[in-house]
């Protein structure tokens, strides 16, 4: 039985990589420290980049490719994944809630020099399915579709939302305002770009609550959650690169980050998750079981 300890990519489940033992003993010795490297900096990034459901309302509403990478979301996700040594990722397709990001010659694959014609990029799908679900609070699937290893000109991933889950964080009160048929107090530029989303994400069709908008304010009167607001991760990043751009001496410059970094060192730790209630999470939990709408109200008049 394996460690409890080790990450899914290595570990003898379904699914994982081919052995690393596949190429020379020099070869193998060098992909392990590699890999135990990865590892060790995703387990030191992660926990730090828990991300405020405000920052990922911006990424789920953008409507566009070129929306979503203008998100600081999406800019700092990028960032992190090239930081920790998962190469230069790019998101490259889009429908709501459902994304492909693609890795160009991507560092994982030199793990496996010896290896070819399969896919062995399981180190980056593990990320991605951890930053999707636990920093972002979003349940997901995650799915290498190509891979350089197996002769493709890139690594490429599938990172599908549970429609759920997505809604749950996407919408906010004044969203569900206008599901409930209220105007919100928003002015009419605002207005329009909420019914937008709402719209892409089906929840309302020629300005009425659809099907499906019907179901979710149905499952969602019985979701009561506490949303934790705190400063989302690249924030202190933000307001240094702001600084440096509005300041004209270096050391002008430097006392004013010198006090930034000092306050948001003072600012203590990230705020836990929202507590929600046992019949709560009974819900939630069915939710991430069912696939479509009527077959989760259905769960929930039998439970009644």
């Amino acid at each position: 039985m394996a460690d409890p300890g080790l990450p899914p990519f290595m570990t003898a489940s379904a699914g994982g990589p081919p052995s690393i033992s596949d190429g020379s003993f020099a070869q193998s010795m060098g992909a392990f420290g590699a890999l135990l490297k990865l590892q060790q900096n995703i387990s030191e990034r992660f926990p730090k980049v828990k991300v405020p459901w405000s920052g990922t309302r911006e990424f789920l509403k953008a409507s566009t490719i070129e929306a979503i990478r203008a998100t600081s979301l999406y800019r700092f996700h990028m960032e992190m994944f090239r930081e920790i040594g998962l190469g230069n990722m790019q998101l490259i397709s889009y429908a709501p809630m459902h994304y492909i990001f693609a890795v160009p010659n991507n560092p994982v694959c030199n793990f496996y020099p010896a290896l070819n014609n399969q896919k062995v990029c399981v180190a980056t799908t593990d990320a991605l399915h951890r930053f999707f679900r636990e920093d972002l609070e979003l349940e997901c699937s995650v799915e290498e579709i190509e891979c350089i290893k197996n002769g493709n000109s890139a690594c490429k991933f599938k990172v599908d939302l549970q429609p759920i889950s997505a809604y749950q964080v996407m919408l906010d009160e004044y969203d569900k305002m206008i599901l409930s048929g209220v105007r919100p107090p928003v002015d009419d530029n605002e207005l329009k770009d909420r019914v937008r989303a709402l719209t892409v994400y089906k929840l309302l069709e020629n300005g009425r609550l659809s099907e499906i908008g019907t179901a979710y304010m149905q499952f969602a009167s019985t979701i009561k959650v506490d949303e934790k607001k705190f400063d989302p991760p690249w924030k202190l990043k933000e307001e240094l690169s702001s600084i440096a751009a509005t300041h004209n001496t270096f050391g002008g410059a430097f006392g004013a980050m010198a006090k930034t970094v000092q306050s948001e060192q003072n600012v203590g730790v990230v705020p836990p998750a929202p507590v929600v209630s046992e019949e709560t999470k009974k819900l939630q939990e069915e939710a991430k079981k069912t696939d479509s709408f009527a077959e989760l109200l259905a769960k929930m008049k039998k439970n009644q």
